[in-house]
């Protein structure tokens, strides 16, 4: 069984609103990847939540349209992934989209998304999640050969964030990254009142 991550976020500000985990890529940006409001919750002041997570990997497609900051990634479709043993899959348009059955690219510890010539050109966003919720996307194009490489790293933001709400990450300046040091699986974040941040293990 693989680790269980958590982040329990107390909210310590005189502040209601939504608490948001996104992850980040390294050169994510020249890459056109998108980063996504992987977990959201609304909070009050004076409560607390927490999120948890495994590491285990997904692949992911949303009908968005045209992907932009703001848009929302929902529905679609959600296959379990393994670095191992399952990490390559087909992305196929017959007038609507779909995944084909993973496989093993012959090379372990990376992701890999072919997308068909029958792919329309970015009229909807693919990529990989993790623990059931989409992480990264980028806009599908025909007959292209997506390689993600998944080492993450994980950071908190509070303000109006939806969960897979598409981020641009480079316009949030509040957010602060959780480190999770050799064998810590529990951390908290606390949104003290002066809207500063404090992180700890737990």
């Amino acid at each position: 069984m693989p680790n269980q991550y958590s982040v329990k976020f107390v909210n310590s500000s005189t502040n209601s609103g939504n608490v948001a985990l996104f992850q980040q890529l390294p050169d994510q940006r020249a890459q056109n990847i998108f980063s996504l409001a992987w977990f959201s919750k609304f909070v009050n002041p004076n409560v607390h939540e927490i999120f948890k997570w495994e590491v285990d990997y997904s692949f992911v497609w949303s009908d968005t349209g045209e992907i932009k900051p703001g848009i929302i990634f929902e529905g679609g479709e959600e296959i379990a992934a393994d670095l191992t043993t399952a990490n390559s899959i087909t992305l196929d348009y017959n007038g609507g989209y779909f995944f084909s059955p993973t496989s093993f690219s012959g090379q372990s510890g990376s992701l890999y998304i072919d997308e068909s010539a029958n792919v329309p050109l970015k009229q909807a966003a693919v990529g990989i999640g993790m623990s059931k919720a989409g992480t990264f996307v980028k806009a599908t194009q025909p007959n292209l050969h997506l390689e993600f490489v998944p080492h993450p790293s994980y950071w908190i933001v509070f303000g109006d964030f939806q969960q897979g709400e598409i981020l641009d990450i480079e316009q949030i300046t509040d957010a602060v990254e959780i480190k999770f040091g050799p064998n810590i699986y529990e951390m908290v974040a606390t949104l003290k009142q002066d809207n500063s941040w404090a992180i700890t293990a737990a």
